[in-house]
């Protein structure tokens, strides 16, 4: 654990606004390659025994507080995050840039559908689309292939929608030598992006109510997850509370 005010549940949080995060991602883009994730509480539990998403997270660029239910847990906890940047909402704004500067991008996941959709509503861009079979990060050779698309097609944008943990250890196989532009770990945006699944009204994501809509729209994928979730956080943050308390304390003196 860390002391220092950007620092919960193991990870350092980018704690400015999505404009300031614009603005940075613009020159990203020119600069050697990074990447940026999205953490929310699914995340942070896998990261309590995953080895490999740990190590993404690491070497990720940025972490971005994707999440309405964390945000309060982390302000409770001293973590000031000024905004909530969901990973749906930054890609749209990241597809509408592209489209606007008629920007390159390489998708890794998303079905030929959804591509065709892409296509159609922002055709200022220029997409290079790979979809690796399901299971696929079990296989060394389709994840090497999944890798050798992103080296081989230069572009400002590579948007990983493959799911976590597998889109996180994709994006940091890539080395910063290795090509330009930066990569964002973007889970099921595309399918909101292109209709394909429809996000919560906003009256629900402005109440915090955004996973109930999803889990009430795939309840056999999503129900076990949320409880799995419920049940991690809530020590978790009883947790990160109690060592905060104990840090403030002051050191007893010697008699």
């Amino acid at each position: 654990m860390s002391n220092e005010t950007n620092h919960a549940f193991g990870v350092n949080f980018y704690t400015g606004s999505k404009a300031t995060l614009l603005n940075c991602i613009r020159e990203g883009v020119k600069q050697p390659y990074s990447f940026v994730v999205t953490p929310n509480v699914d995340h942070l539990a896998q990261l309590q025994d995953n080895p490999a998403l740990r190590e993404a997270y690491a070497k990720a660029r940025l972490r971005l507080c994707d999440s309405r239910i964390l945000q309060p847990l982390l302000q409770r906890l001293g973590v000031q995050i000024e905004e909530v940047i969901p990973g749906s909402d930054l890609t749209v704004d990241l597809l509408e840039w592209a489209d606007r500067e008629r920007l390159r991008i390489v998708l890794i996941g998303a079905t030929e559908e959804e591509c065709v959709k892409l296509r159609a509503i922002y055709p200022g861009i220029t997409l290079y689309h790979h979809n690796p079979p399901m299971g696929f990060i079990n296989r060394p050779d389709e994840v090497q292939r999944a890798l050798q698309f992103v080296r081989e097609n230069p572009s400002e944008l590579v948007l990983y929608a493959v799911g976590a943990p597998r889109q996180e250890i994709l994006a940091s196989s890539i080395e910063s030598h290795e090509r330009t532009g930066m990569g964002f770990c973007i889970g099921a945006s595309i399918s909101f992006a292109t209709g394909s699944i429809k996000r919560a009204p906003v009256w629900m994501q402005n109440c915090k109510l955004e996973w109930l809509h999803r889990m009430l729209s795939e309840p056999k994928r999503l129900v076990k997850r949320y409880v799995h979730d419920a049940l991690f956080i809530v020590p978790a943050f009883m947790r990160e509370k109690n060592y905060r308390v104990q840090k403030a304390k002051p050191a007893k003196q010697d008699s």
